[in-house]
């Protein structure tokens, strides 16, 4: 096709030379690619082991991710390697699949549905405090793996309704061999399986064993009959609108370990990063406490105790603000795209940089002050709606998003009121980029009753 004399052919855009900055990229990418549009601007070409664009304006984010959301899809390398882990759950899914998948399973999370599961989230935490209150006062906790533990016992019960205690050490095992950086060799070598590798043959392992107790629990279900109306009895009894037909045998078990990985991986993760950012804010931690024990009395909070807590919700909105669970977004765009007048060709590896895009300082004044003032409604309400994405945003916003803001906010409510928790002086606290936003020594913390 002859082009018209007067069109003219739009740039790539701007980026570093070939190879540039891959230290730092390997480091940390979520600092580097905010480096990046510190550097050159708001859509940037990085070119190193493969080319990424990344993009960090509200508007094209909106654009990529609902506008015109069918065209930009998950096959990037970050959800290939992914897959070998996940299946074809809702996070990996595509078209139809995803759609019919969505479909069945968005009445598990509807806010009347979700707030359901307080009883669970306050029970688990109240074991959790119970265990720390017998504990001697000097004793370290890792409160990156406590978190992370009284969240996985929450997703546990939500979706089997009895606990899974004596499989859970290993479910989380496997699940940390899971929740690699996947853009590692390490963790890229798992699309090649039959390499005969250590590391292959550790994984496959793992998955194995991970897919043994998945369906060891769905088989027992099934021999029992219905429990208390759990997760899993409505995976079990959902059906296709047109068909009738129920999950298959491998979806059930995609969907099940999507939503242990995802339902306790981000969750603890969120509420570790707010007791530390609470601790390294004594006033921030002083008037929330004040709400706390105003509305709260010292009991547990319930769903409906969340509308008289404004400042816990906006505590935890700045949190996610600063150390978002999930970092970054991955799309590959199915046609040529024009964005801020550059031209990115066919099936690029776009990258939404979550860290980046939650400090743009177009967006958020003075961007690493932790300031929960910044979610109060006016100010909210004047910003761009795409400039926030903890939970991504359009068709595939996170079906667990009000579950995982219920669960932050309860626990947060009873470990405040009961506790303070202390970081150990001279522990370092640096961010990792795995699959999530995860502290890569872990939170060292002592913790004193209030």
């Amino acid at each position: 096709m002859q082009k018209n004399e007067q069109e003219v052919e739009l740039p790539l855009p701007p980026g570093p030379p070939l190879w540039s900055g891959i230290q730092d990229y390997w480091q940390g990418p979520p600092q580097y690619f905010e480096k990046l549009t510190r550097t050159y601007g708001d859509v940037v070409r990085w070119r190193g082991m493969f080319t990424l664009y990344t993009i960090n304006n509200p508007d094209y984010v909106r654009q990529i991710l609902t506008q015109g959301y069918p065209q930009f899809i998950k096959d990037t390398i970050d959800y290939r390697v992914i897959t070998q882990s996940l299946g074809k759950g809702l996070v990996t899914s595509e078209g139809a699949l995803w759609q019919q998948q969505r479909r069945l399973m968005q009445p598990m999370f509807t806010n009347r549905t979700v707030n359901g599961f307080d009883c669970i989230i306050n029970a688990m935490t109240t074991q959790m405090l119970q265990r720390w209150e017998q504990q001697p006062p000097d004793t370290t906790i890792w409160l990156d793996r406590e978190m992370g533990h009284v969240a996985f016992q929450i997703v546990s019960r939500a979706l089997f309704s009895s606990d899974i205690d004596h499989c859970s050490d290993d479910i989380v095992e496997i699940l940390k061999v899971i929740n690699t950086n996947s853009q590692t060799l390490r963790a890229m070598l798992r699309l090649l399986p039959w390499l005969p590798i250590p590391s292959n043959q550790h994984f496959l392992h793992k998955k194995k064993q991970l897919d043994q107790i998945v369906h060891e629990l769905i088989e027992r279900r099934r021999r029992q009959g219905m429990g208390d109306n759990d997760m899993l009895d409505r995976l079990l009894a959902a059906k296709n609108a047109e068909t009738g037909e129920g999950m298959s045998e491998t979806q059930l078990r995609d969907e099940i370990v999507t939503l242990l990985l995802a339902g306790h991986e981000t969750t603890g993760t969120a509420i570790a990063w707010t007791l530390y950012l609470l601790s390294q804010h004594p006033q921030v931690e002083a008037q929330l406490v004040a709400e706390l024990s105003s509305v709260l009395s010292g009991v547990p909070a319930t769903g409906s105790d969340l509308a008289r807590l404004p400042y816990l919700k906006k505590v935890m909105q700045e949190s996610l603000r600063l150390y978002p669970p999930i970092w970054a977004i991955a799309r590959k765009n199915t046609e040529p795209l024009e964005l801020g007048g550059y031209c990115i060709p066919a099936n690029s590896y776009l990258v939404i940089p979550i860290y980046s895009l939650h400090r743009h300082s177009d967006y958020w004044s003075d961007a690493e002050r932790f300031d929960p003032d910044r979610f109060s409604p006016q100010r909210a309400a004047a910003r761009h709606s795409y400039c926030y994405l903890p939970f991504s945003a359009g068709p595939r916003t996170c079906i667990g998003a009000n579950m995982a803001m219920l669960e932050i906010q309860l626990v947060l409510a009873q470990v405040l009121q009961h506790f303070r928790v202390m970081p150990v002086a001279g522990h370092p606290v640096e961010p990792v980029a795995e699959i999530t936003f995860k502290p890569r020594y872990g939170l060292a913390v002592r913790v004193e009753a209030r």
